[in-house]
């Protein structure tokens, strides 16, 4: 049975599932990824309408993304071009997102292989992942 991990991309740098869960198929995988995603919003719609959930199989392969606009049930009343207008804008900016996120995340390397360059005292993490990248 196939083992799958999420990752969720928020406002930061996201959050990885490292245990995942078992299941026998993508389908029910997406089915408990939508779920997840449903609850993740809970009320608070609006501020993570742009967020999205990754779902990887074992073999570290992505299966699928599920942006949270799409399975935004509030929604739900617009006619279908305002709605897609709506997943569209998500989905925009949270390319910005990642794209802010790649930047903080070059600049902390770049900052911490100069200082390491210089003999001083560098940033190695955030949050437990290591800021220089290995070479391997």
């Amino acid at each position: 049975m196939p083992r799958y991990t999420f990752k969720l991309r928020d406002d930061d740098n996201g959050v990885e599932d490292d245990s995942g869960i078992n299941l026998p198929n993508a389908e029910l995988a997406h089915s408990y990824a939508c779920d997840v995603v449903r609850q993740l919003m809970g009320h608070r719609e609006l501020s993570t309408r742009y967020w999205r959930l990754d779902v990887y199989e074992d073999n570290g392969e992505k299966v699928f993304e599920i942006p949270f606009a799409t399975v935004d049930q509030t929604l739900d009343h617009l006619r279908p071009e305002y709605r897609v207008a709506v997943e569209r804008c998500a989905q925009r900016i949270r390319s910005l997102k990642d794209v802010y996120c790649d930047a903080v995340l070059i600049q902390q390397e770049s900052q911490s292989l100069i200082a390491r360059s210089r003999g001083k005292p560098y940033l190695a993490a955030v949050r437990g992942r290591k800021v220089i990248r290995d070479d391997s």
